[in-house]
């Protein structure tokens, strides 16, 4: 299944960890933590701990944003506390941000998934996955192929259920989606 062996974070990361711990764990706002990693002169250390970008190998398209929205199985106005991605089953999901799987498994809204902590109160949750490539307690880093898209649990049809959480608050995963820090030369200042 291609699980992990590494599971350590560099030595010469812990002293920007406990920093960066210290000064985006207690932000809650999205933008107060985007204004912050753009201002910080030693942002390029810590990015890929920041699930941004795509959780799949290929451009996404929403099939369902974050709110309320009318249920396509239940039939019945339900908040949506994730963004569901069109795709096919077996196309690679990706984690968007370094992180320690602290839960895979299956429930009957997300079907298979796996819950990645990431650093500065971030957690992300992949669901309704075919297969799962990780297990609880591995070390991923950001890009990593954690499973394959699917239609397990309470679907009707296959995709990816994506959820953002920070300081155990659910956010919208639209904010950071189309943030790629590395592709924008942010280290440069642009």
């Amino acid at each position: 299944m291609g699980y992990t062996q590494d599971f350590s974070i560099p030595e010469e990361d812990i002293s920007a960890i406990d920093y960066w711990e210290q000064t985006l764990t207690p932000i809650a706002d999205v933008n107060d933590v985007l204004k912050n990693i753009y201002n910080n002169p030693f942002k390029e250390q810590m990015l890929n701990n920041i699930p941004a970008g795509y959780p799949m190998k290929k451009a996404i398209e929403i099939n369902s944003f974050y709110g309320f929205r009318n249920h396509p199985v239940h039939r019945m106005t339900i908040f949506h506390r994730g963004i569901d991605l069109r795709g096919k089953i077996g196309e690679s999901a990706v984690t968007t941000g370094s992180g320690e799987i602290i839960d895979t498994g299956f429930r009957k809204d997300l079907g298979n998934f796996v819950k990645i902590r990431h650093c500065y109160g971030f957690e992300s949750i992949y669901g309704h996955l075919s297969e799962i490539s990780v297990k609880k307690g591995n070390y991923v880093k950001k890009g990593q192929i954690i499973g394959k898209v699917g239609a397990t649990g309470i679907v009707t049809g296959p995709h990816l259920h994506y959820t953002l959480k920070k300081n155990n608050q659910y956010i919208d995963p639209f904010d950071f989606l189309f943030l790629n820090f590395q592709e924008q030369n942010l280290s440069s200042g642009n």
